[in-house]
Formats: structure tokens, sequence, C-alpha cells
């Protein structure tokens, strides 16, 4: 008679969540794998709203806590959080995995990959072959994808990255995004609910702010102040900042929207949306400003236009509602006038991103593959 596999999927934060959650529930109830959660990275500091508790409301079991125990987004904090991290190696090994599943490219999750690869446990890895050259992560993410052994892209140029790199043709598989997929079951709500429940009531429209650092990047002016100069124009619109995450630097971003959110009470500060209002803010929005990977993912799928600032999200294909802008306070204005004036003629086309059955399809080959 045939074991169940275990799998075990690392979950650092609310972002990365929002992407396993359909995977997790097809995992879950796989009659030939058994599911296995660890919790890690930001999910575990109360700064960034402690979004474990996400997790446990969606009735997952958290079958480990790894925390960074990180202080602060200095350098030296990320690098001793790491090092906590590996330091409960014992942790992770002790749940017996048969594979481990990690998304994308964050340092708080690489520590399990590192682990993963000494002990030579096998590596199903999401989102690999993607370009982002003004983040760390893009090294992070090529190198977790050096380690593993499953490869999950969600489009072919990602799977010819991959090849490129010496990986195997055979172990990459395009079943396009995950992060597309949960969108459909999610219940949509209305923009005036939105601003109502954000005591926004008295804006008909707002615009969506996610800014994360340019941890690739040495200016020493962040995109930040220059995007909030540029919204100081924008009076007739409520805007709405989602929390950054824990990177180098964030603090900075985070402390710069909290004065500019105390100096204008047309502005909110979201610190954890969560995965359903989250698509709905993005869903609602007459755009959606920064740097966030959302603006060019779900964005173009939801049909809100995006104006991406900086070089954080360069490398990425970007479907033509996506205008791209230097860090220039006049170009950020120009092109959110641009867009809030026009959005009837914006286009949709050259939609990178794209989901059909991805979770159904990656449970199968995972099942393919370690259910022996």
């Amino acid at each position: 008679m045939k074991r169940k596999s275990t799998i075990c999927v690392i979950t650092s934060s609310r972002a990365d969540y929002s992407h396993l959650y359909p995977l997790m529930i097809r995992l879950k109830e796989s009659k030939k794998l058994i599911l296995k959660t660890v919790v890690t990275g930001m999910h575990l500091l109360k700064e960034y709203g402690e979004t474990y508790k996400l997790i446990k409301r969606d009735k997952f079991k958290i079958d480990a806590r790894i925390d960074s125990r990180q202080k602060d987004t200095k350098k030296s904090s990320v690098l001793s959080g790491v090092s906590i991290q590996i330091g409960q190696y014992d942790k992770l090994i002790k749940l017996r995995p048969d594979a481990v599943v990690i998304l994308g490219d964050r340092y708080d999750i690489y520590s399990f990959a590192l682990i993963c690869h000494i002990y030579r446990i096998p590596i199903i890895h999401l989102h690999g072959g993607e370009t982002t050259t003004g983040a760390i992560d893009n090294e992070i993410r090529d190198s977790i994808s050096l380690f593993s052994t499953i490869h999950f892209v969600a489009h072919k140029l990602f799977s010819e990255k991959l090849t490129k790199l010496g990986i195997n043709k055979k172990n990459i598989f395009n079943y396009e995004t995950l992060a597309l997929e949960h969108i459909k079951s999610i219940r949509k709500m209305s923009k005036q609910n939105i601003l109502a429940k954000m005591n926004l009531r008295e804006f008909s429209e707002y615009i969506l702010v996610c800014v994360h650092p340019e941890t690739a990047s040495n200016d020493t002016k962040p995109p930040i102040t220059f995007i909030l100069d540029a919204l100081e124009e924008f009076k007739d619109y409520a805007i709405i900042f989602t929390g950054v995450n824990s990177d180098t630097e964030a603090s900075f971003i985070r402390q710069s929207i909290l004065r500019f959110c105390k100096k204008h009470n047309r502005c909110k500060y979201v610190e954890s949306a969560g995965r359903d209002l989250y698509i709905n803010l993005l869903r609602n929005a007459s755009v959606i400003v920064g740097n966030s990977s959302s603006g060019i993912i779900e964005a173009p799928y939801l049909k809100t236009p995006t104006v991406n600032v900086g070089k954080r999200q360069n490398g990425r294909p970007m479907a033509s509602s996506i205008l791209s802008v230097d860090v220039d306070k006049e170009n950020i204005k120009k092109s959110i006038k641009k867009v809030i004036s026009k959005q009837s003629v914006i286009k949709y086309n050259n939609v990178f991103y794209k989901s059909g059955k991805t979770s159904e399809k990656i449970v199968k080959k995972i099942e393919e593959q370690f259910y022996k």
C-alpha cells in the first residue's frame, strides 16, 4: 500500500499566502498527500499585523512557527533574522517533509531553501524565472530556482529563463499563476462600501498606493518621497495606502506614509488588508500607484490601471494598462492624471499573467512526482 506523501508549505507573509491559499486548499483535500504548514517572517511580527491569524481563520493547521525575531528593517537585522531562522532548522526537519513548497523570492524564505538543499529535501518552486532588477529578490529567486527540483512558472518566458540557468526543461511546468485563481471566488464589494469601510464616505473615487523599498538601489531619496509629493495635487480623491513589507529601509516608507496620513484626512493606511479586502481595494481603485507586483500581475486582470514607479519591477513583462515612470514628481503626477482622465480608453492588452485551473494542475503533478 502506498504511503501518503507529506508536502510542507512555507509562508512568510500575507502576500505569498494570498497566492498559496488555493493550492493549500487542494493539498489539504488530496487523498494522496498530507499538507503541513510552516509560518515564518512577517506573519509572526506584531508590527505587520500578525497575519498568521488569517491562516488559522481559514482553518489550516499551523504545524510549525519559525520566528525570525527581526527587530527592524536594517540590513544587520535582516541578516540576524535569517540566521535565527536557520538556527531553528530542526522544526522543519521534524515534520519529515517529502517535499517543500516555496513561492517566489523573499529573503525570509531563502533560509528554508538553504535548509532543504543541505538536507536534500526536494523543493517545489513557484514563480521562478521572473526578473525584478530593482530588488535583491531577483538574485534570491534565481538561487532558489537552482536549489529546486520542480518548477511551476507563470509564463513561457519564465520557462525560457530557467532553461538558460541550466535547469532541465522536463522539470519546468507552465501552469500560469496562482495569484489570479482565488480572485474568482472572492465576494465583490462596491466602491461605496469600501469607502464607507475606510471612513471616506465623502469621496466617490480613490487612489490605491502600494510602495516597497527598492532594495537593489543605492538612491538616497526613495520613491515614496516623490510619490507623496505628487499625490498632494489630487485633492478630490481619497488615498488608501497598504502596508509595507519588511525589506531594508521599509521603516522610512511606513513613517513617511503615516506622517502624510496624519496631515491629510482623505488618507487611510491599512497595515494588512487581508486577501479579500485587498483584491476589492484593487478592483475598485481609479489607479494603483507604486511598485508592488500586484500592480503588474493582479491589476491588469482586474482592469485597474497601474502607475508603476521606479525600478523595483524592472524586468517583468508589462501589460498595456501599466504606465512605468521614473522616480520623479512631475512624471508621476502626469501619469496619474493621464490614467484617471482617460480611463475609458485604457487598453488591457498583452496581459501576461493568467490563470486556468492552476492549483488543480500543480497538485496533480505533485501527486505524480511524490506519491509512489
